[in-house]
C-alpha cells in the first residue's frame, strides 16, 4: 500500500463526548468534511461518500446518540444534538468544518451553522428537514402515536417478521434500490433488532413533527447563513418535497441548488455517482456544476410552511 493510499484508510474510533460514549469514523487528510446522518439511519450510510472524498479531505462521520453506535442522551431535539456535535468536534480537536447533513442531519447541520457560524466554512443540505412544515403524512401519523402505544409498536417491530417488513418498507424511499450497497441493507436489518435505535427514531419524529407538519423550521433564518451552501435534493423525494429546496436555496445569501433526477429521499445511496458529481466539486471549491437559483421564486411558501 502506498503512502497516499494509507492516508485514505478508514479508521473507527470511540471517544467520550459530554459523558457519552461516541463512535465516529474518519479517513483522509485535508480540510475537515463532517457528514451527519439522518433519522432512522446511522453513519455507515456515508461510507461510499467518505471513501470517494478521502483523497482531498479529512472526512469525519459521527454516529448521533441513540442510533445504534453511540449511547443515547435522552433529549433528541436539535439544540441538544447541536450541542453534542459542537462538543464532539472539540474532543477531536477540530475548529472548523464543511458540514454535510442529510434529512434530520441536514436540519442539525443548518442549526449548527447558525449557532456556530465561525466553525462552518461551507454547508450542504441533502433532502433536509426544517426547510418548511410540509412532510409526508406517514411521518405525521407516526408522530401522533402515544408513548405507551409506541413502546408496543417497537416491541412488535423487534420480532423477525416485522423487522424484515420494516426494512422492505424502507426501500420505498429509494428509486433505484438495486444501486444501494448490500451492506446498507445488512445494517438496516441489524438495527431493526435494536430497541434503542427504534425508540430514538420514534422520539425524533414525535418531538419534531405534529399535526401541522415539521415543528423545527429554519427557513426564515437561512439569510443568516453567510457561507456558500449547496441544497442538494432528490427530484422524486416523497418525504420532504423538492420545492422546499428551491425556496431554501433562494433565501440563502450564497445558496446553490442541485436536483438529481431519478433520486428519492436518500440520493447518496440511491444515485451515488450523480450525488458525488454535485458534492465533490462543491466541497473542492468549484460551484460551476450547480444550478443557478432563480432571482425571484415562483410564489412564496404558504404561511403554514414558513414558520
Amino acid at each position: 500500500m502506498t503512502t497516499r493510499e494509507s492516508e485514505r484508510v478508514e479508521s473507527e474510533r470511540r471517544v467520550s463526548v459530554q459523558g457519552v460514549s461516541t463512535l465516529y469514523r474518519e479517513a483522509g487528510e485535508g480540510p475537515v468534511l463532517l457528514l451527519v446522518h439522518g433519522n432512522a439511519s446511522n453513519g455507515r450510510d456515508w461510507q461510499g461518500v467518505m471513501r470517494a472524498l478521502a483523497s482531498t479531505h479529512r472526512v469525519v462521520v459521527v454516529s448521533l446518540p441513540g442510533f445504534g453506535e453511540t449511547d443515547p442522551v435522552g433529549d433528541v431535539a436539535p439544540p441538544r444534538m447541536v450541542s453534542f456535535i459542537a462538543a464532539f468536534l472539540d474532543v477531536i480537536g477540530v475548529d472548523e468544518v464543511i458540514a454535510v447533513g442529510h434529512s434530520y442531519g441536514g436540519l442539525l447541520a443548518a442549526e449548527f451553522a447558525l449557532a456556530h457560524p465561525g466553525r462552518v466554512t461551507r454547508l450542504v443540505l441533502v433532502d433536509a428537514n426544517g426547510l418548511g412544515r410540509t412532510i409526508t403524512p406517514l411521518v405525521v401519523a407516526q408522530s401522533l402515536i402515544p408513548g405507551p402505544l409506541a413502546e408496543l409498536v417497537i416491541t412488535a417491530l423487534l420480532l423477525p417478521g416485522p423487522a424484515l417488513l420494516r426494512v422492505a418498507l424502507g426501500a420505498v424511499q429509494f428509486r433505484q434500490p438495486w444501486r444501494v450497497p448490500w451492506q446498507v441493507w445488512r445494517d438496516q436489518l441489524r438495527l431493526s433488532f435494536s430497541r434503542t435505535f427504534l425508540r430514538t427514531s420514534f422520539d425524533v419524529v414525535r418531538r419534531g413533527v405534529d399535526l401541522r407538519g415539521q415543528r423545527f423550521v429554519v427557513l426564515d433564518r437561512l439569510r443568516d447563513i453567510a457561507v456558500p451552501t449547496l441544497v442538494l435534493w432528490g427530484m422524486t423525494d416523497d418525504v420532504v418535497p423538492v420545492w422546499q429546496a428551491l425556496f431554501a436555496a433562494w433565501r440563502l445569501p450564497e445558496g446553490k441548488l442541485a436536483v438529481i433526477g431519478g433520486a428519492g429521499h436518500i440520493p447518496h445511496l440511491d444515485t451515488p455517482e450523480e450525488f458525488l458529481d454535485h458534492l465533490g466539486p462543491f466541497v473542492r471549491d468549484d460551484t460551476s456544476g450547480t444550478d443557478p437559483v432563480p432571482a425571484v421564486p415562483q410564489g412564496e411558501p404558504r404561511a403554514a410552511d414558513q414558520s
